[in-house]
């Protein structure tokens, strides 16, 4: 029993020492699930267009912006 809750502890800091792993490879999941969709929506062509522009560090989507309260 004991031992069990060792292992589940080992798994549980594991995996909380590589959470900006676990972020990274879940991002790049939903990346390429949008592209594959994309490819169905808007074709090829336009989707490796975005990707290229990607790949030299554009971003298509309007700034960043943060606008704070009145208050």
């Amino acid at each position: 029993m004991q031992e069990d809750q060792t292992k589940e502890d080992q798994v549980e800091n594991n995996l909380e020492d590589n959470l900006p792993m676990v972020n990274y490879i879940m991002m790049h999941r939903v990346y390429d699930m949008l592209t594959l969709i994309a490819n169905k929506v808007v074709g090829n062509e336009d989707t490796q267009k975005m990707i290229d522009y990607h790949d030299q560090g554009y971003l298509l989507g309007p700034a960043p912006s943060f606008q704070p309260s009145e208050e």
